[in-house]
């Protein structure tokens, strides 16, 4: 079972590499003479002859590899192709590969193109054989996922601060657990915080950026009667700080017995 596994893994691996290369595309000849239609399950394409004793151009600008096809319309002794890039000429032997309605198909001739060549010629003495190129599209690189411009990862616990008819969300914190958001983007943000208030022991708290300690601020003991959270009696008034360090990860600590909320928010750019 587990052997069935690894080769049907493997099968799909195999098979999103071959998707991730893209269909290969046909390239035209620039100045081919007479043309045939050859049908196959890859597809129905034109391939051509050459003129007498004639090359023919492929513009191969931008294309790292050429897939050149063939056939022949009869059964020939050692078919051969020669091709010329820049002031270099080669000679490829055409390898039969299978028969189809009559035709003799060879095997495709792979050949890499040298950066900055933008053309090669193709010629091929027999009168019998006919030739496409072909060439894969590079992938095109997905997209990049943009990261969104504040995500929190840790609180203590979410809460509902209202005022009048307007509610807003806040992220609690606490001598236990800390709240940690991350800012991206190359964003600017503040936020809007609050503490309850039991006694006359000073709040205070921790801001820091990425693992270092950038401030340290302390709440007044001043208390407020217009904003309201669920269970709490005693609400201080908000405090505004700033969070402008830069992409990374902010982390708000109680430094102070005190449960702490927060309400981080990007600024408009």
């Amino acid at each position: 079972m587990h052997k069935k596994l690894i080769i049907l893994a493997s099968l799909l691996l195999l098979a999103l590499g071959l998707a991730a290369q893209g269909k290969p595309k046909t390239l035209t000849f620039n100045n081919p003479g007479s043309r045939r239609l050859l049908k196959t399950e890859k597809g129905n394409f034109y391939y051509y002859r050459s003129l007498p004793e004639k090359s023919m151009t492929i513009n191969c600008k931008g294309i790292k590899t050429v897939e050149l096809r063939s056939f022949a319309i009869e059964a020939l002794r050692r078919p051969q192709v020669i091709i010329t890039i820049g002031k270099s000429s080669k000679t490829y032997d055409l390898v039969p590969d299978s028969r189809l309605e009559g035709f003799y198909l060879y095997q495709p001739l792979s050949i890499p193109i040298p950066s900055g060549i933008e053309s090669i010629e193709v010629l091929c003495y027999s009168r019998s054989i006919y030739l496409r190129p072909f060439y894969t599209p590079a992938p095109k690189p997905k997209p990049k996922t943009k990261q969104p411009n504040m995500l929190i990862t840790e609180h203590a616990g979410a809460i509902q601060i209202s005022h009048n008819s307007t509610v807003s969300d806040y992220y609690s914190f606490n001598g236990k657990q800390s709240l940690r958001f991350t800012i991206n983007n190359n964003r600017k943000g503040i936020a809007y915080l609050r503490v309850r208030l039991l006694d006359r022991s000073i709040p205070a708290f921790e801001l820091y950026h990425n693992g270092v300690l950038v401030q340290t601020h302390e709440f007044s003991l001043k208390r407020t009667t217009q904003y309201k959270a669920p269970g709490i009696s005693s609400l201080s008034v908000s405090k505004k700080i700033n969070l402008d360090n830069g992409n990374g990860e902010y982390e708000l600590r109680a430094k102070s017995n005190h449960l702490f909320f927060a309400r981080p928010l990007i600024l408009k750019n």
